[in-house]
């Protein structure tokens, strides 16, 4: 910015330049203030009050109103007209946040000693601006304020008049650094003065539908410190994935403890940035909770036995059709027979599962049943050991945090882990659909999810489902799928994981990201709510994350071009990417 070194003074406007809100609209905050005081309406009260402080300004001859003029002309409100004052003045405080883009700039000319001077268009009064200076430990300057000085920038420049009058300068001699295209650019430059047009470079993507909690989610990026490289998997972390980990914990929050839960599974792999918020939480919101190892597929080995082994025949060949016979104990953790064996039982070495054959393949698991067995009894001993290790003990009441879908992972929990101890399970889900599986077991089991049916609506459960690929990719873990577990005679317990088959993209550098960025949200995010005096409603929270996977023009190259992600189904014959999975 050459035009820094020629400039006798610099001006800086306030509001998206040197300070920025953390909302997509500034009028998110009257909706946070309705919710606050239980007055669903005050958004259109306090814009009304608004308008009618600039009629009367404009019949008493003004040029700006006040923030005490605005709350004068307010109908009767449930909350004295002082207290919601104070309150907007305090809520408008706490959310002013220094622009990470600009503040340095700032703090710098000052440090030279350089005339630096504040210019805004604002009927908050000068106190509004030298406590948001003290609040950020940052020098006082000269302030030309429109409510203090009965002018504004934006009708007809009339606040740059004065601040080249009391500055004794020409207005050639004074920079004025501001986003607005009319009040900052147009205006400054019909007042002679040079001119910065600021453009913020922090990108978010806009809301269709905007409440305060969702306008915090997606505009936290505005006042993150250091720049989100665009195009990268922390970046889908930070403004996607995040926003989906705090609302999802924030709502199980509400229930975990109410529900008088002892421990708190949070399964992997899903459950992985859950918990890694989860240990940044205040532990008071939350029950005894821990990364819970585990998977559909390593519950229903660890529960199958020579009583229930013909009817677990068809999860075994479920999802099988082109994989070669040798990859479905591949990925149950069990030896393949060998060459010969899969010829005398008529396989070619490039065989693949069909209708043609599947027959014969389940004739192949029914042959190797002892090899089998001899895993599912390794896995069982390997979770019975694990769920002591834990002090999971009969009598107790687990809370079992998993994604969704249809509840077929709690349902295999609960089969084995019943059969060892008496205890009680809650299903927390991010999102449950109608489909008919789904409904048998919410009959039987406890299931709870914050997105259902009937919560949102029809139409996005199935949007997200279609997209559940995608979808759990922003929960994904740095490690391969828990297939099974062992436990040598130290009770050590050994996790066995399942890569997957085939030219199988390596997700742990992008999970490792992806969760990183998460949590650089998550601790933004808690903040502004902590310093607003803000509860976020979870629901709304997760919004930006909704907007994304129910979109039909996003561009997410970077996951749409991961190779076997699915384990279960990966296979050397063929490539599966996540575009595959997408509507």
């Amino acid at each position: 910015m050459d035009s820094i070194a020629d400039a006798a003074a610099v001006s800086f406007d306030v509001f998206d330049t040197l300070f920025v809100r953390p909302l997509q609209d500034p009028e998110d905050a009257f909706d946070m203030l309705g919710a606050k005081f239980g007055i669903p309406d005050f958004r259109a009260l306090r814009r009304q009050a608004q308008q009618r402080a600039f009629a009367r300004m404009h019949q008493e001859g003004g040029r700006e109103i006040t923030l005490a003029g605005i709350y004068a002309g307010f109908d009767e409100l449930p909350v004295p007209a002082a207290i919601m004052q104070q309150a907007e003045y305090d809520l408008e405080l706490a959310l002013t946040l220094p622009n990470p883009e600009i503040i340095n700039l700032f703090s710098s000319l000052v440090a030279q000693q350089r005339s630096v001077v504040l210019t805004s268009d604002m009927y908050m009064p000068v106190a509004f601006f030298q406590d948001l200076l003290r609040r950020h430990g940052l020098p006082e300057v000269p302030m030309f304020i429109s409510s203090d000085r009965n002018a504004t920038k934006r009708d007809h420049g009339e606040l740059f008049a004065i601040v080249a009058r009391d500055l004794g300068l020409p207005p050639s001699r004074i920079l004025h650094i501001g986003d607005n295209p009319v009040s900052d650019v147009l205006r400054a430059r019909e007042a002679g003065f040079s001119i910065f047009h600021y453009v913020s470079s922090r990108f978010y993507r806009p809301l269709p539908r905007s409440t305060p909690s969702a306008s915090l989610a997606s505009a936290v990026a505005k006042i993150h410190e250091k720049d989100i490289v665009g195009g990268t998997f922390y970046e889908l972390g930070f403004h996607y994935g995040g926003p989906a980990a705090v609302g999802f914990l924030h709502w199980i929050e509400q229930r975990a403890l109410a529900d008088g839960i002892d421990l708190l599974l949070f399964v992997s792999r899903d459950g992985y940035i859950l918990h890694r918020l989860a240990e940044q939480e205040d532990p008071a919101l939350l029950p005894r909770h821990v990364y819970f190892k585990g998977s559909r597929t390593a519950f229903i080995l660890s529960n199958m036995n020579e009583g229930n082994f013909d009817t677990s025949i068809d999860f075994l060949v479920s999802g099988a059709y082109g994989l070669s016979p040798s990859e479905l104990f591949d990925r149950i953790g069990v030896a393949p027979p060998a060459d010969w064996v899969l010829s005398d039982l008529g396989f070619k070495p490039d065989s693949v599962v069909s209708d043609a054959n599947v027959k014969s393949v389940r004739d192949l698991i029914a042959a190797t049943r002892s090899e089998i067995l001899k895993v599912c009894r390794r896995n069982r001993r390997g979770l019975f050991q694990y769920l002591h290790s834990l002090e999971i003990r009969s009598g107790m009441h687990l809370g079992l945090v998993d994604i969704g879908w249809n509840g077929t992972t709690q349902e295999a929990f609960e089969l084995t882990v019943k059969g060892m101890l008496n205890i009680d399970v809650t299903g927390y889900y991010f999102c449950l659909t109608d489909m008919p599986d789904c409904l048998r077991r919410q009959a039987t089991m406890n299931m709870q999810a914050m997105i259902t049916s009937k919560t949102l609506s029809r139409q996005v459960v199935d949007d997200i489902y279609l997209n559940r690929t995608m979808a759990e990719l922003f929960f994904s873990a740095p490690h391969d799928a828990v297939i099974g577990y062992d436990a040598d005679a130290a009770g050590h317990i050994t996790f066995v994981e399942d890569r997957g088959r085939g030219d199988v993209t390596d997700t742990r550098q992008a999970s490792e990201d992806m969760v990183a960025g998460a949590q650089e949200f998550a601790g933004r995010f808690r903040e502004i709510c902590r310093a607003a005096d803000f509860v976020p409603w979870p629901l709304d929270t997760v919004t930006p994350f909704l907007d994304l996977v129910t979109a039909r023009d996003r561009d997410l190259h970077l996951i749409n071009d991961i190779q076997n992600f699915d384990c279960w189904g990966s296979t050397r014959n063929r490539v599966m990417r996540v575009r595959d999975y997408l509507p």
